[in-house]
């Protein structure tokens, strides 16, 4: 019931903001059909032994039921009284005015005055419920908020579900405003870190480009044995402080690294768009706001809910990871290059010795002695070319 009031007055108070003043929607003759009556700017009387089918909403104005009258349902009198001498089976809701109750009221529901409002009870009045005076503000459930996997820190949960009604709608509106400021709030932390820090967060960024893979598996690894090493701190009971303080690095670290994703994205954004002289509050705050409303879009889609969960771990792996490898963007990270193997030697050419050019020429003009004549025991046969010789000399 208090839930239903707390709507009720929020109901109240945004119709009075946004919506312009009208004319009566309704006049005073009860109607017959079960919708109620909403009444701009006038007063209305419910007569002696008039029935009201529905609510009963009234906007600056003052309301009267008199004796036998009977509302079945609710009424709620926004910036205005209610003089209350009839039957009223719900709640009577009046907010910036005062309500009256006389000796033959009868509220079946509950009474709520709130914003300036003062109740005045006879003693034969008659309130089933509980009187309500203030805003009530128990029984509206606002905590729907979530921890990232790589990170304690709280984000906003987008609802996953339709629902109907219009208490769900309103807690629906609520829980979108919240989710919307806190994205907005992560965004404006990434352009103030980035502004503050612009090196460390190009370093990290850099090294989610230049190296992912060593910095999503050191991302994974340092959120199995952070994770390992709280629950072991927890258990004791004098560590357990440590325990928080890990949490409170580990999450430090994560929201650093995803700003630092963010930058890079958020780079490549601006410069696909041909904008020139990119500050680092921009690209991180811009890169920042994008992925984490993507990821929170598709996280709240049925359908699509697990391709939203792997990328916020991806992301936040691969951030978490880079600012470990450069130790929270102090140093940069070189990935290590192969190592190349060593070139196999030519072979050494065999140097011939020089030769002057006077001598080689020598050598050429030079003919070649001839070649000597063995000795030998017996006399070599004569031609016969010699033999015809000898016979013409005889």
């Amino acid at each position: 019931m208090h839930k239903q009031r707390f709507i009720w007055l929020i109901l109240l108070l945004a119709a009075g903001l946004l919506l312009p003043a009208t004319p009566a929607l309704a006049d005073g003759d009860p109607p017959g059909d079960d919708n109620g009556v909403v009444i701009w700017n006038e007063d209305y009387t419910l007569g002696e032994g008039e029935r009201l089918n529905g609510d009963l909403v009234v906007f600056n104005g003052d309301v009267s039921l008199e004796i036998g009258s009977r509302v079945e349902g609710s009424v709620v009198i926004w910036n205005g009284s209610a003089d209350v001498e009839g039957t009223v089976e719900g709640d009577l809701i009046v907010s910036g005015g005062d309500i009256y109750l006389g000796d033959s009221a009868v509220v079946q529901g509950d009474v709520v005055c709130s914003w300036n409002c003062e109740v005045e009870q006879e003693e034969e009045a008659r309130v089933d419920g509980s009187i309500v005076e203030g805003i009530p503000m128990q029984g509206l459930r606002l905590e729907r908020w979530r921890t990232l996997p790589w990170t304690p820190i709280l984000v906003p949960s987008l609802p996953t579900s339709w629902i109907s009604g219009p208490e769900q709608v309103l807690a629906w509106t609520l829980r979108v405003m919240r989710d919307v400021v806190g994205i907005l709030v992560i965004a404006a932390i990434a352009g103030l870190v980035a502004l503050i820090w612009p090196h460390q967060t190009t370093q990290v960024g850099r090294a989610v480009v230049e190296a992912p893979w060593p910095s999503f598996g050191v991302g994974l690894l340092t959120v199995v044995a952070a994770t390992a090493l709280i629950i072991a701190l927890a258990i004791t009971i004098c560590l357990s402080p440590f325990a928080a303080l890990v949490a409170l690095a580990l999450g430090a670290a994560g929201l650093f690294g995803w700003i630092g994703v963010g930058a890079v994205v958020g780079e490549r954004l601006l410069q696909a768009l041909n904008a020139r002289g990119i500050a680092p509050l921009w690209a991180a705050g811009l890169g920042t706001l994008l992925i984490t409303l993507i990821g929170m879009g598709l996280s709240a889609a049925f359908c699509l809910a697990p391709f939203g969960w792997l990328m916020i771990f991806v992301l936040g792996c691969l951030g978490l990871g880079a600012v470990v490898l450069t130790r929270f963007g102090t140093t940069a990270y070189a990935p290590p290059r192969p190592t190349p193997s060593p070139p196999v030697p030519a072979p050494v050419p065999v140097e011939k010795p020089e030769v002057p050019p006077a001598e080689e020429a020598e050598l050429v003009e030079s003919p070649s002695p001839p070649a000597p004549m063995l000795a030998t025991d017996e006399e070599p046969e004569p031609s016969e070319s010699q033999e015809e010789a000898e016979s013409n000399e005889t």
